[in-house]
């Protein structure tokens, strides 16, 4: 049996080189269009995409990670030709309530299926991303205008992997180690 978003997983890895080549708008707003399908928990749909595609702007994003743009870990952030910060927020009375009583803040699981969904759907259309966790939280929002009451969850790199960029291998653990059938 065969499954394209099985092979589109498989395959995937993430990107930190990317070429000069812009993103076609038509395919950025699919990418988009992803995220925003994306399930939800309560169908709450707790996300607000700030897209940067402006390379000046991109390059002051790089500038407030937390130790600069020089740094290795964060340095390819600079190259890449849209970078999406994704938020939460703001999140009602009632599902605050929720969260705390069941101690989960179900808006981090519902931006990571937003922001997997973009990824993949990148993947198909022949662009890469890496997903960025390690962000100055304050800089970041101050630059773009976030409103206070979102919370930044992460931000996503999109472009055209550099020519000749070859894929990392991937070392998962096997479905044995990881699954129990329950009888």
């Amino acid at each position: 049996m065969e499954s394209k978003v099985l092979d589109i997983i498989k395959h995937r890895f993430s990107v930190r080189e990317y070429s000069d080549r812009p993103i076609e708008e038509e395919k950025l707003n699919i990418i988009l269009e992803a995220a925003r399908l994306a399930p939800s928990a309560s169908n709450m749909q707790p996300w607000h995409f700030y897209v940067v595609k402006d390379k000046e702007k991109i390059k002051e994003l790089g500038a407030k990670m937390p130790l600069g743009s020089k740094v290795v870990i964060n340095s390819f952030i600079e190259e890449a030709p849209v970078v999406i910060v994704a938020t939460a927020g703001p999140i009602d009375i009632f599902h605050k309530v929720v969260s705390a009583i069941v101690n989960k803040k179900w808006y981090f699981v519902d931006l990571g299926i937003s922001i997997e969904h973009m990824s993949l759907t990148a993947w198909e259309l022949g662009i890469g991303s890496c997903w960025v966790g390690w962000f100055d939280e304050k800089r970041v929002k101050k630059l773009l205008n976030i409103p206070k009451n979102e919370e930044m969850i992460a931000m996503l790199t999109l472009g055209y992997p550099k020519e000749g960029l070859l894929p990392h291998p991937k070392h998962r653990k096997e479905l044995s180690e990881i699954v129990k059938f329950i009888p």
